[in-house]
């Protein structure tokens, strides 16, 4: 019998790594039997420029599913998606747009918090695919700004930015995404920014990007807070007077 190619890389091989085995009874995996680009790709390894360049390099397929890109990155899916969820709220005037990527952010953090190692994303989204040439576009524009940011982070203080640190990170990021959830004037910039370092944190194992991120968005969020609760209770009393004097 001759070996099974594995679809999306030439000769079913990567670089480095062992392959990650689809779980029968986890919901992620179900169902990707029809998606070849999906199904039995190898786990990649290095930065996540790297592992974005080598699938864009090692694909033979005509298209590549959503789910195999995560399976690559394998825990590293979490602080790429926070990342690139967290793009439209880096940019301050673009209010109410970056309010849709706050419910994802969310979901994303609820399942940092119950402890899972890797998204879970339902099939539908899995499986949809994007062509190897749309994607070797993309990555064509996104490598070049993630290679400079990369340069300036390093695995340090591990502690902070690891596995069993993602839990209280999730909880960070989830207060700063309420922020990001407000359609006005404020609820950009600062805490799409700070979702965006802890998330990079994440990719990179960089204890102190996620301090300065978590430090930066809950001195943000606590002012937001506290002035948008002087700012409600200043409107209220000013309509009581309005309206008791009518």
């Amino acid at each position: 019998m001759g070996q099974s190619r594995m679809p999306g890389f030439p000769d079913g091989e990567a670089k480095s790594g062992s392959p990650v085995e689809a779980d029968p009874e986890d919901s992620s995996f179900a169902g990707e039997k029809d998606n070849a680009a999906a199904r039995g790709i190898d786990a990649l390894h290095g930065s996540a420029s790297h592992v974005l360049k080598q699938i864009a390099e090692l694909a033979d397929e005509t298209e590549i599913s959503i789910g195999a890109i995560l399976d690559a990155l394998e825990e590293r899916a979490f602080g790429m998606l926070l990342l690139l969820f967290a793009i439209p709220a880096l940019i301050p005037f673009l209010v109410g747009v970056s309010s849709a990527f706050a419910l994802p952010i969310a979901l994303l953090c609820f399942q940092m918090i119950a402890g899972h190692r890797r998204p879970w994303l339902p099939k539908r989204f899995r499986t949809q695919t994007i062509s190897i040439s749309s994607y070797r576009k993309m990555t064509k524009v996104l490598l070049p700004w993630l290679r400079r940011v990369e340069a300036l982070t390093k695995p340090r203080l591990k502690l902070f930015a690891g596995r069993f640190a993602e839990p209280v990170l999730a909880i960070f990021i989830l207060v700063f995404a309420s922020i990001i959830a407000i359609p006005g004037p404020g609820t950009n910039g600062v805490p799409g920014v700070a979702v965006g370092l802890i998330a990079l944190a994440m990719i990179e194992r960089d204890g102190v990007l996620a301090i300065i991120g978590a430090v930066l968005g809950s001195v943000y969020s606590f002012f937001f807070y506290v002035f948008g609760y002087k700012v409600i209770e200043l409107a209220i009393e000013q309509s009581m007077r309005l309206f008791g004097g009518a």
